[in-house]
């Protein structure tokens, strides 16, 4: 069959169309956290999983090419790269070290002029590598009279951390008594007991010992009985 003549506009209507249907050059408009938030941790240790981020155009796709940079705030530790450069799923990632500080320690993740994303995590104490007294050394007191301070030690990690829920235990040479003979560290890592002098007067040697751990660590207090 004969085709229908066409209007000499009709083929520079559809070439108008055409062009004016090419779409716009992506851009980044979005970025978004999609894994590793809210993880928790030992002090100065890897988080197990990577944060990982994800940037994404005007139309909502993934966004290849672009420069993330991950940022840990002051005493927040370390990543394994500063700077990322999103992959073809517009993914970028990052290991984090966590600072020796326990605590929350935060991140920002910035993309151009976006808005940054803030991501944070928990580092918990290390094991127990130190107990020192922080109250009630030296007193002096009637023979068979309760100290009027309370002894105190803290427990603390490599760092310096208080360590919470380790045990002491209590003792001393004089005969005297404790108001319990073992006690528990506080969230801040510390431990402590009120103490009734021995019969004895003279100095009388009390000893804090940390139990539960590889290597026996004590701390020693030196009260006087009047």
């Amino acid at each position: 069959p004969t085709p229908e003549p066409r209007e000499p506009g009709q083929l520079l209507v559809i070439a108008a169309a055409c062009k004016d249907s090419t779409a716009p050059t992506p851009v980044a408009t979005a970025v978004a956290l999609v894994g590793g938030s809210a993880q928790t941790a030992v002090v100065g240790t890897s988080l197990a999983a990577p944060v990982v981020v994800k940037v994404t155009d005007q139309s909502g796709n993934a966004l290849a090419g672009v420069a993330v940079m991950f940022s840990p705030a002051t005493s927040s530790g370390s990543v394994s790269a500063a700077q990322v450069t999103t992959d073809s799923n517009g993914s970028a990632q990052v290991l984090w070290t966590l600072g020796t500080v326990a605590g929350t320690d935060s991140m920002t993740v910035t993309v151009g002029t976006l808005s940054p994303l803030a991501v944070v995590a928990t580092a918990t104490p290390d094991a127990p590598a130190a107990i020192t007294i922080v109250a009630g050394n030296d007193q002096s007191a009637p023979v068979d009279s309760t100290l009027s301070a309370g002894l105190a030690v803290k427990v603390a990690d490599q760092y310096g951390n208080g360590v919470p829920n380790a045990t002491v235990q209590w003792s001393d040479d004089a005969g005297g008594t404790f108001a319990t003979p073992t006690t528990v560290t506080d969230a801040n890592g510390i431990a402590q007991v009120g103490y009734t002098l021995g019969p004895t007067a003279g100095p009388e040697d009390v000893v804090a010992t940390l139990l539960n751990v590889a290597t026996p660590m004590s701390a020693s207090f030196v009260e006087i009985g009047n």
